[in-house]
């Protein structure tokens, strides 16, 4: 619905304030009229929250410019895939709005996010700013009118439902609101453990255990654990393997320096996924993670630059597994209690 002098909502009002500045999509304020003049007029659609994965950590990584530039491609590329289709509004920072007129049914509205997220590639993509590649994903909950709702606000709360159900499940998702499975949600419910109940129960690994190779071991474990990955590896200097044992490779010299070493390109932490752009630096690492099956991975160095005592790897098999700040922030502080705990045994 790109030409708004055509929506018959809209006239006799300055289309310039109809838009947003930034996304050049319809501002929040004319997205919500259009909704709730489509439910005066009983047009049967399907409202559609969208949520950008991560932005904050775009931002503050790279800097707003980066952030913006991010969010006027993506309303460019939701509206380049709704044209006629669809009304894509702002729904206020990271977070759009769309209205699908007359699709409402579970098929219809699938065969649309799937041209979303997979044919038309407005996100699990990379975006290039003029000095970075980021990779952007999304995830959405919708309901449909009059299907599961017929007022404004019990609609935005059951696409709000299915929205927080997709982020439960680990963000880079879209989930269709369907009554027996969502309705009970309650969205501000607490899913995880807080971050420093998470960091308290890593302490207690190292105050329980004595000896130096099941503190490793039950690291590996409570990371496979808490962050409910496909594997947990401690890789030695002396190309030794300490694992969760719930997947161990065939075999570990591949993931050793220099692979890894490329990865980190001299950071003590890497994190991404997917990894289709890292593997193009070193066949032999593409050659591992193709035959492991590995789509995310993250790697955390013990040590310093002048003292290596080898690496925590986490990986992951599922396309859609994005790593989030806290279970970053995890692993981060996993591997500064394993260095701590190893200079203090060198040390002894």
């Amino acid at each position: 619905m790109e030409d708004l002098s055509e929506i018959k909502y809209f006239e006799g009002i300055d289309t310039r304030y109809v838009i947003d500045s930034l996304t050049h999509v319809i501002s929040r304020e004319y997205i919500e009229m259009l909704a709730k003049k489509m439910l005066d007029e009983r047009i049967p659609f399907t409202l559609m929250i969208l949520d950008l994965d991560n932005f904050k950590q775009i931002n503050d990584s790279f800097g707003h410019s980066s952030g913006d530039f991010i969010l006027k491609n993506i309303g460019e590329g939701l509206k380049d895939v709704c044209k006629k289709e669809a009304y894509v509004g702002r729904y206020g920072g990271d977070e759009f709005l769309l209205l699908i007129p007359n699709k409402t049914s579970y098929n219809d509205v699938h065969h649309f996010l799937e041209s979303l997220y997979f044919r038309n590639s407005v996100f699990r993509r990379y975006y290039n700013d003029g000095l970075r590649d980021i990779y952007v994903t999304a995830t959405l909950g919708c309901a449909s009118f009059p299907d599961n709702a017929s007022d404004f606000k019990s609609l935005f709360d059951m696409a709000d439902k299915a929205l927080y159900r997709g982020k439960v499940k680990g963000r880079n998702c879209y989930i269709i609101y369907v009554e027996s499975k969502h309705k009970d949600i309650v969205i501000h419910e607490k899913v995880e453990r807080s971050l420093i109940e998470r960091f308290n129960s890593a302490k207690r690994v190292y105050e329980i255990y004595k000896n130096y190779d099941k503190k490793i071991k039950y690291t590996m474990d409570f990371l496979y654990s808490e962050l409910h990955c496909a594997g947990a590896y401690f890789l030695t200097p002396n190309h030794e393997l300490i694992s969760n044992a719930k997947d161990d490779p065939e075999y570990t010299g591949i993931v050793f320096e220099p692979h890894l070493e490329l990865l980190l390109d001299g950071d003590r932490f890497f994190y991404d996924s997917p990894l289709t752009k890292y593997k193009a630096k070193d066949k032999a690492l593409a050659d591992f993670c193709n035959e492991k099956l590995i789509h995310a991975l993250m790697i955390a160095k013990v040590g310093s630059r002048d003292k290596n005592y080898g690496y925590i790897m986490v990986y992951e098999k599922a396309i859609t597994r994005i790593w989030q700040e806290s279970e970053v922030a995890l692993l981060m502080y996993v591997s500064s209690l394993l260095e701590n705990e190893l200079k203090d045994l060198e040390t002894k």
